[in-house]
């Protein structure tokens, strides 16, 4: 039995980092296309939070949507900086 052509082209060193590359740059398209979203989504959130007609839940929603956001932003900042620390430390040695 002829064993399936998928599998000896996944088998391929060079086929296997072709293909990581194509997913990776798929995945980062994406990204970008979320990353432009944010300010249309950030305006939003904001909206709800000051429609006077929107159900309270709809504030809370949207205010623990930015909040959490922020925190992560804070979070991610942080961890950022101790990398840069360890990662300069580590150069010194």
């Amino acid at each position: 039995m002829n064993e399936n052509p998928l599998c000896c082209w996944l088998k391929d060193a060079t086929f296997q980092i072709a293909y990581r590359e194509a997913r990776r740059a798929v995945v980062q398209q994406a990204v970008t296309q979320g990353q432009q979203a944010t300010g249309k989504a950030a305006e939003t959130l904001r909206s709800v939070m000051q429609d006077t007609e929107a159900p309270a839940s709809s504030w809370v929603a949207a205010a623990r949507t930015i909040l959490d956001m922020s925190l992560r932003t804070i979070e991610i900042e942080e961890l950022e900086q101790r990398i840069a620390d360890l990662e300069s430390a580590q150069e010194h040695r």
